[in-house]
């Protein structure tokens, strides 16, 4: 009877509507209140206060069955977030760090500066594996490594393809990078040029560093974004066509560069002079033709002059990229006072302004005297001061400016490593030249695209070269938005450095990754390979806008080298250098032997 009555009155039991009759034989319980810790609590505050103490009977345990305890299950859907503080990294410069907001803004570049100088010395110290020092932070702490800066902002390294490639997707339509400071200071100071410039327009906000390393980037600094993507987008078109249109007088450089060799070279048959000063010398009078129209001759020219304004233009490059190699590769003590290396990229930057000013006011003044039809629309210049968005004449020196400092660097460091590599591993350099023979009567100067067509295995030994040396070796990025990486959240602000060379020679990435092998590109399964494991170019907004200038120059420099002569290289190997824009770490002694 009483089992009947409880089961009657059960389902009202557990929505409270009911209680059952007390007892003479139940025991009166206390109830205190206090906070239920757990499931197990609450299902036992259900249970009638009579029915608790006597649990062991058969039936209250029949009506009242036993707590069921579900396990935590973790899905995708909800991944593990470690906070920042939890990134690994050199352990010594987290306890020091506490002490960074007393400091100045300057902290965070000093920090790079010295991680800078620290990769420099370990390569002159082991000149054989120069590369590794980089690579030995990623082995010890993995793919994302966090630099604490004692004096600065934080800075994380990274060379995994995948994180590379979540860094690009979320950069936005104007994406933030750490320029060169010295060139950034040296426009704000002594031209009062903020974001004039392909290569230095950034937000404002990154000439005061202070608030974007305490996280306090704003929408309206992307101002200066927005005028570089309009810069990009009128420069784009014009400097294509001018590639075009100039494509025989670089041919004719790349023709006259093969005869100098013929004329420079000793019984050895390698080049009495450094190789990859001629080959610079070089890359600025193709760069001439595109950028100005105009045909230098410094191939010809052994001697400086001041007098003559080529002559000086070359001299004021190449003095001014020293500079710049010294102040971003040091403790940046320029930024307290003046050194003489900024001292020398204060006088060569102006000497580079004055001589690029002087050609972009010509330019002008003889377009005031012609209409726009009778005018070269062919040339930059030209196609710059034509543009529905007209650009003042200061700003399209400063995008030339930049294009000369960077074109020229990047295009003699790639051609120097491909001919390396050519005169190093002698079975590619015969199947090149035997690609080169067989297409040779069907080779048009004038339709580049035909010729990359019609020669895979040059545009792959191109694209090896690239892999194996990117011109840059690393590259930056500020997101305005966290981001998470190998579960570690990242705040926006931070300097990300993107390791690409380290990422492109990892086994990871490409099977027998230091070796030099133009196939891998040719094969069915090269489009397995992580299109982030080696982006010599970059990607996306801030692509090199340069690509079709340095691929144009390489392949009709390689064409023509070999069609003449044969390449040999019997001494050491040659590595990279660890600056802004890798070079060879020795002079290059590549024979230039005739084909018969």
């Amino acid at each position: 009877m009483f089992l009947n009555q409880v089961r009657n009155i059960q389902p009202y039991m557990r929505l409270a509507l009911a209680s059952p009759p007390k007892r003479w034989y139940e025991k009166t319980v206390l109830q205190t209140s206090k906070p239920q810790e757990n499931d197990l609590n609450i299902q036992q505050k259900a249970r009638p206060t009579s029915l608790r103490m006597d649990d062991k009977d058969p039936v209250i345990r029949e009506i009242y069955s036993a707590a069921r305890v579900m396990p935590m299950m973790l899905t995708n859907k909800e991944p593990i977030v470690l906070p920042f503080d939890d990134v690994p990294g050199p352990r010594v410069l987290k306890y020091i760090s506490s002490f960074r907001q007393y400091l100045s803004e300057m902290g965070t570049q000093l920090t790079v500066g010295a991680l800078t100088v620290a990769l420099n010395i370990g390569t002159y110290l082991n000149t054989k594996k120069p590369l590794k020092n980089l690579s030995t932070l990623f082995d010890e702490y993995g793919p994302v490594v966090r630099f604490v800066s004692p004096v600065g902002g934080d800075i994380v390294l990274i060379n995994h393809p995948e994180h590379i490639q979540k860094v690009y997707t979320m950069e936005g339509d104007c994406p933030v990078r750490s320029t060169l400071d010295s060139l950034e200071k040296y426009r704000s100071e002594h031209r009062n040029v903020i974001h004039g410039g392909l290569y230095t327009a950034r937000r404002n906000m990154m000439l005061h560093l202070h608030l974007l390393y305490n996280r306090l980037l704003e929408i309206d600094g992307f101002g200066h974004g927005e005028e570089w993507n309009r810069q990009r987008a009128v420069v784009l078109g014009p400097l294509h066509s001018s590639v075009t249109h100039h494509l025989m007088g670089i041919n004719d450089v790349c023709e006259h560069f093969t005869q100098k060799i013929y004329n420079l070279r000793t019984y050895q048959d390698d080049l009495a002079t450094d190789l990859y000063k001629e080959l610079h010398k070089w890359a600025f009078d193709c760069m001439g033709l595109v950028l100005f129209s105009k045909k230098f001759t410094m191939l010809d020219t052994e001697l400086v002059y001041s007098q003559c304004d080529m002559s000086w233009l070359y001299h004021s490059l190449d003095k001014a990229t020293d500079a710049i190699v010294k102040c971003e590769s040091g403790l940046h003590l320029w930024k307290l006072f003046p050194t003489p290396a900024w001292t020398s990229l204060v006088k060569y930057c102006d000497s580079l302004d004055n001589l690029i000013g002087k050609h972009v006011l010509e330019a002008e003044q003889s377009m005031s005297f012609t209409s726009k039809e009778v005018s070269d629309k062919n040339s930059l210049i030209n196609a710059m001061l034509m543009s529905e968005e007209k650009m003042s004449p200061e700003d399209i020196s400063t995008i030339i400016m930049d294009m000369l400092l960077i074109g020229v660097n990047t295009i003699t460091s790639s051609m120097s490593f491909l001919l390396y590599y050519l005169a190093k591993y002698q079975r590619a350099q015969k199947l090149l030249y035997k690609e080169i023979n067989n297409v040779t009567t069907n080779l048009s100067v004038n339709d580049m695209a035909k010729i990359a067509e019609i020669t895979p295995y040059l545009q792959a030994c191109i694209k090896e070269t690239l892999r194996l040396v990117p011109p840059i070796p690393v590259l930056t990025r500020i997101l305005p938005r966290n981001i998470t990486l190998d579960r570690y959240n990242i705040p926006r602000g931070t300097l990300i450095i993107m390791s690409t060379q380290d990422a492109s020679i990892k086994e990871g990435n490409y099977e027998d990754a230091s070796v030099f092998y133009p196939e891998r590109w040719l094969k069915d399964d090269a489009m397995e390979y992580h299109p982030f494991a080696s982006i010599p170019f970059g990607f996306g907004a801030r692509k090199c806008l340069g690509q079709n200038i340095a691929e144009t120059m390489l392949s009709l420099m390689t064409i023509r080298i070999l069609q003449r002569y044969k390449l040999e290289y019997l001494y050491g190997d040659v590595q990279s250098t660890r600056s802004f824009i890798s070079k060879p770490n020795k002079p290059l002694k590549v024979r230039f032997i005739d084909r018969v």
